[in-house]
């Protein structure tokens, strides 16, 4: 019963949040989160075709069944075969190029961190940690893009730069608890003339409406076109005649 119960917190952590959170981010390639809300269509193939399991879906709320990557459970390690096998473009399947991913951005807390205590006299550590004499320096040895993401300072300790994608294995292989002392911020990654998956199927179809408004006489006339000829219409001081093609009956035989 105990082991259920920490399955369902463990289950309701991983997937419930409705809005993006420190370590919570979309995969790779998502455009912006209004354009991937309305594009996202829950078929769950990315979570399918990641060789990591790194993706997993939302839970209970209004963003339910879509996919996220909770870092501090499994960082993405930018393989990109999420982007390919997306289906409406809620990820952008033009995306192969790992250092062009803009998941997010990764920030150290110098007040946890292990080597930013050892090497920092002027760093107060958190009241929950002790400070202990020894470098660690996970984060740089695991990142994907290294020596470009995480570089050392010094060569001692490790600081993020702006190369910085958000895969979040630094998230992941941090030593440190109960607080991780690496975060990544997420952020979304759209393209402007994206819009939502109906939208542009309606967008299209009135384009193609507009492209025809020139047909040939004889033809059937569509979209702008057929308005703009029922708007020429003139039926003022006219009286409509209705023709009734049927014989009035004289008499209701057989009502009773």
């Amino acid at each position: 019963m105990i082991k259920l119960l920490k399955d369902v917190i463990e289950y309701l952590r991983l997937g419930t949040s409705d809005d993006y959170k420190v370590n919570r981010t979309r995969p790779p390639g998502a455009v912006d989160e209004k354009r991937f809300m309305a594009l996202c269509i829950r078929c769950n193939r990315c979570l399918e075709v990641c060789p990591y399991h790194s993706i997993v879906r939302a839970g209970f709320g209004g963003k339910i069944g879509t996919p996220y990557i909770f870092s501090e459970s499994k960082g993405c390690y930018l393989c990109m075969a999420c982007c390919q096998l997306c289906p409406t473009g809620a990820l952008d399947r033009t995306l192969n190029n790992p250092e062009q991913v803009k998941m997010g951005k990764a920030k150290i807390d110098p007040k946890i961190c292990y080597s930013h205590l050892f090497l920092e006299h002027d760093v107060v550590p958190d009241e929950s940690l002790t400070k202990i004499g020894a470098l660690c320096n996970t984060c740089y040895n695991v990142c994907p893009l290294k020596d470009a993401a995480i570089v050392l300072k010094d060569n001692l300790y490790p600081v993020v730069t702006d190369a910085c994608v958000g895969c979040g294995v630094c998230v992941e292989r941090c030593p440190t608890s109960p607080i991780r002392a690496i975060h990544v911020i997420p952020t979304g990654m759209g393209r402007i003339d994206e819009a939502g998956f109906y939208f542009r199927k309606a967008k299209s179809h009135f384009e193609k409406s507009r492209s025809s408004a020139s047909q040939q006489p004889g033809q059937p006339l569509s979209g702008e076109r057929l308005l703009d000829e029922k708007f020429k219409i003139d039926s003022s001081g006219k009286q409509p005649t209705f023709e009734f093609p049927y014989e009035k009956p004289s008499s209701l035989e057989g009502w009773e």
